[in-house]
């Protein structure tokens, strides 16, 4: 494989926040908290700047960290359009209601669309337009990877009691990612990692 994939668990809802190295290029997908743990993640990768913040959906646990990210390491902030104002309010981030800190508003500069690749390393990242759990999540798929963010977990699929959620949105996600013909990894926003294949297999939500 001509990638470096790292992983580490952010922040107190346990986020799963990913880099993904490529050649000369760098990305990180979700941060909910741009700390000091997360500052030495990366600068012990050898990470200088970004070329991406890749954001699955727009919830305050995954995009908190977004705007401290940017200002240290640069890097495009992609996000769909229909969870791009979550980067603005956090009453679309949910930040509101729980405080779970500190969010300054930042703008997106590039959509997350499926259908409009991101050129990345010697390849490119494919966007998978995966609504329910928000109204704008998206999938990200590099090589054998496939950041599933809060669409798709270990035997489970993500929350839609939220603002934004719609559970027929989302099983119809569901099955569109049981389609892809691939056994790709599937890297959750939360939660151990697994693979498409098992989950076709023994997740009740993929096999409904």
């Amino acid at each position: 494989m001509s990638y470096t994939l790292s992983k580490l668990e952010n922040g107190s809802y346990a986020t799963n926040c990913y880099l993904l190295q490529s050649g000369t290029d760098s990305a990180v997908i979700d941060c909910g908290v741009f700390d000091d743990a997360f500052d030495v993640f990366l600068s012990s990768h050898g990470v200088t700047s970004l070329r991406y913040i890749l954001l699955t959906h727009g919830h305050f646990d995954h995009i908190l960290g977004v705007f401290a990210l940017r200002e240290k390491y640069g890097g495009e902030i992609v996000i769909s359009d229909g969870d791009r104002r979550c980067l603005e309010r956090e009453d679309f981030s949910l930040n509101a209601f729980t405080r779970y800190g500190t969010q300054t508003p930042v703008s997106r500069d590039r959509a997350a669309e499926e259908g409009s690749p991101l050129p990345f390393g010697d390849s490119e990242i494919s966007v998978l337009s995966t609504p329910g759990h928000t109204r704008g999540g998206v999938c990200y798929l590099f090589e054998d990877l496939l950041f599933s963010g809060d669409t798709l977990f270990f035997r489970s699929m993500g929350r839609t009691d939220m603002p934004g959620g719609d559970t027929l949105a989302l099983l119809r996600s569901l099955a569109k990612l049981s389609e892809l013909p691939q056994n790709y990894r599937v890297l959750p926003g939360h939660g151990p990692e697994t693979t498409l294949f098992s989950e076709k297999r023994n997740n009740p939500f993929l096999r409904r």
